[in-house]
């Protein structure tokens, strides 16, 4: 009892926050979520994780990425459980460009599609397993034009110039 007391007492004085009690209500919102109990949340396989970023003077951003479980109703009224992850994704933001990276092993590039508009990045896998999809919201309005993109090892990096426009388009990935 005192080893919680003093774990929460100095997560919640460096961050403000209780990251056991924040990760326990998380697997039961995927638990439930999922329609099953904790005794066989494991038997399901599916990768879940958060990161943390704390800048100075900033409340911490805490991301979910994994495979959120997510269901189809099939024409028998029954659900399907969907193996669609969430990349691990960071956006960092120079003087001149916003560069957003994110995680996707086990992908060939051609089965990649990326949509963009000037505040948003749109992800997703068009064949394979695992199969990912997400929704990026840039920090700032960037052109969608000058976007490159290159996939390597695993790792997605798409490089926007910042400018003011509302034009959408493909990018290829080179």
């Amino acid at each position: 009892m005192d080893r919680d007391r003093r774990r929460r007492s100095f997560f919640d004085e460096i961050f403000g926050i209780d990251p056991l009690q924040d990760m326990e209500e998380m697997f039961e919102r995927l638990s439930r979520a999922m329609g099953m109990s904790m005794d066989n949340f494991g038997q399901h396989p599916f990768v879940y994780g958060f990161s943390v970023t704390q800048r100075p003077g900033e409340e911490p951003e805490i991301r979910e990425f994994g495979n959120i479980p997510m269901f189809e109703q099939t024409e028998t009224g029954e659900k399907r459980y969907l193996d669609i992850r969430k990349p691990l994704i960071d956006v960092l933001e120079s003087e001149e460009v916003v560069h957003v990276i994110a995680e996707m092993p086990g992908i060939d590039k051609e089965n990649i599609q990326l949509n963009a508009t000037d505040l948003i990045l749109d992800i997703e896998t068009l064949d394979g397993n695992p199969k990912y999809s997400e929704r990026v919201e840039l920090p700032v309005k960037v052109d969608p034009q000058s976007a490159r993109a290159t996939y390597k090892n695993g790792v997605l990096e798409v490089t926007f110039n910042k400018m003011e426009s509302s034009s959408r388009t493909s990018i290829n990935i080179e």
